[in-house]
């Protein structure tokens, strides 16, 4: 009887414990962090015309979670509906009658009939409502080009500022059930992974870069369709990129394209969602790189451990890499780098295998 009484404890301290069986994962040899890439804008027009051009554009944006003291971000839209050409070198906002504004040296050029996107920050301010207009600086081209400067979009809309929370979480590194599950689904090498990757990264050079880890995380934020998989089965990433899916396929697709273009990462799961974290390294000072593909000056979520910094690459959350993750919190005031956690009871860290 008493042996019984002991192999029946030792199953139950097993069951308690089981989520601390760990694999093996990353060491310091297998990590590659992403090189700089100075991404450049197309250089400004001479602006030669005194004359206005006739211009027409579309406009449309969405907005991140803002939070007092950090940056706030727009994704903006813009469709040329006119005949003449468009270049846009800016944007601004007035939050309550505050102007803030961020003009370039450099731009996108917009022809009749196409569109692009932009990446627009400005600082919060303290918590609460309130009203904003958003502002382009543009330039229009006849025959020459006309700069009109900045203009204001016509009507007011409302921003909401959140307040701090706090939250905390148990983390478990590679438990063994969702490190067999991950890393027998996601093959950097599969083929169609493969051939995607390099048609989205190989106008930014041969070595795997700061422009390609970006690029990725545009492509699946712009071109993958999120499905609601009501019997939670997890499909190869490959299946993603013609049927969609839901978190575990965004960060198991986020995964294996930055590792088939040379990088490293890690897909991270929570009570209720799972999401992606890219390696960049020992020094944050490669964000101005980042900074510098989106034109624009960003807040950044990451988590840091002995390898380094990983950055937190949700595209079901946020529309730029190392925004905040789904489910997430920003606890204090700190500017760049967002001091935040995660609405969970427990989070699992899984890396992912070149092999």
């Amino acid at each position: 009887m008493k042996k019984l009484a002991i192999i029946a404890l030792i199953c139950l301290t097993g069951c308690i414990f089981i989520e601390d069986v760990e694999r093996e994962g990353f060491s310091q040899k297998d990590l590659t962090a992403p090189l700089p890439y100075n991404f450049l804008l197309q250089k400004k027009p001479i602006a030669d015309s005194f004359l206005p051009v006739s211009y027409s554009y579309n406009i449309s944006w969405q907005i991140s979670d803002l939070y007092e003291g950090y940056r706030g971000a727009f994704r903006i839209e813009i469709e040329n509906t006119g005949k003449h050409a468009l270049f846009i070198y800016g944007f601004a906002i007035n939050i309550d009658g505050k102007e803030q504004k961020s003009d370039w040296d450099g731009g996108k050029e917009i022809l009749p009939g196409e569109r692009d996107t932009f990446i627009f920050s400005f600082v919060c301010p303290a918590a609460g409502e309130y009203n904003y207009r958003i502002g382009v600086y543009f330039m229009a081209k006849g025959r020459r080009w006309y700069d009109y400067g900045l203009k204001y979009i016509k009507g007011e809309r409302q921003l909401e500022v959140k307040n701090f929370e706090s939250a905390s979480y148990k983390l478990y590194k590679n438990y063994y059930v969702y490190f067999d599950k991950i890393n027998k689904l996601v093959d950097p090498y599969d083929a169609d992974i493969h051939k995607k990757t390099l048609e989205i990264t190989s106008k930014y050079g041969g070595n795997y870069n700061t422009a390609k880890m970006c690029a990725i995380f545009d492509w699946i934020y712009e071109n993958v369709e999120y499905v609601n998989d009501t019997d939670d089965e997890w499909n190869e990433p490959s299946y993603a990129l013609y049927h969609g899916g839901d978190c575990e396929e965004f960060a198991m697709l986020m995964a294996a394209m930055v590792t088939a273009a040379g990088g490293t990462a890690r897909v991270y799961l929570t009570d209720n969602h799972a999401f992606a974290a890219v390696y960049i390294g020992k020094d944050l000072s490669l964000l101005k790189n980042i900074d510098a593909y989106y034109s624009a000056n960003l807040s950044y979520a990451f988590f840091e451990d002995d390898f380094g910094y990983w950055l937190v690459a949700d595209p079901l959350a946020t529309f730029y890499i190392g925004g905040l993750p789904v489910g997430s919190v920003v606890m204090a005031k700190d500017g760049k780098y967002y001091e935040w956690s995660i609405l969970t009871s427990k989070l699992y860290a899984i890396d992912v295998l070149k092999e």
